[in-house]
């Protein structure tokens, strides 16, 4: 007789924390507080990149590709317009491309391995066993296997 194979975890793909456009639109608070901390610290330019790549980073860990893209843009807006250059004024000069850059490249990085981690996480919980091992088999053949 042919009985299903049972799976130990849920078979839908894991999904990312936040939606795209919440993730996005916290990316302008995000780069605002990045901002705040580098005028706390003189307002030193290399500073505030790191501050706006590590806000980008944190949020697009969490969310999707689109999320991420969007919330490294505003981040990028609040260093280029308040940190690099005063009183909200963005710039396009060859400095503000390559600090875009390094932003959205940190944020998409971000990303890339947070969908791994996922892929890997759901890939582990999808163990298939045959029909007549018990789950106490399963757990400890999990174990063994880590």
């Amino acid at each position: 007789m042919l009985a299903p194979r049972p799976t130990t975890g849920d078979t839908t793909p894991a999904q990312p924390l936040m939606s795209g456009p919440v993730g996005g639109v916290l990316g302008l608070p995000a780069g605002a507080v990045a901002a705040i901390a580098a005028w706390a610290f003189a307002g030193d330019p290399t500073t505030g990149l790191v501050f706006a790549a590590g806000a980008a980073v944190l949020l697009a860990a969490m969310t999707t590709t689109v999320g991420a893209v969007v919330t490294a843009s505003l981040s990028w807006a609040c260093y280029d317009g308040f940190v690099l250059h005063r009183f909200g004024t963005l710039e396009g000069g060859r400095g503000d491309l390559i600090a875009l850059g390094i932003v959205l490249g940190a944020a998409l990085a971000a990303r890339a391995v947070a969908g791994v981690m996922r892929q890997v996480r759901t890939a582990e919980s999808r163990r298939d066993y045959p029909a007549n091992v018990p789950p106490e088999v399963r757990l400890r053949i999990r174990s063994m296997t880590r």
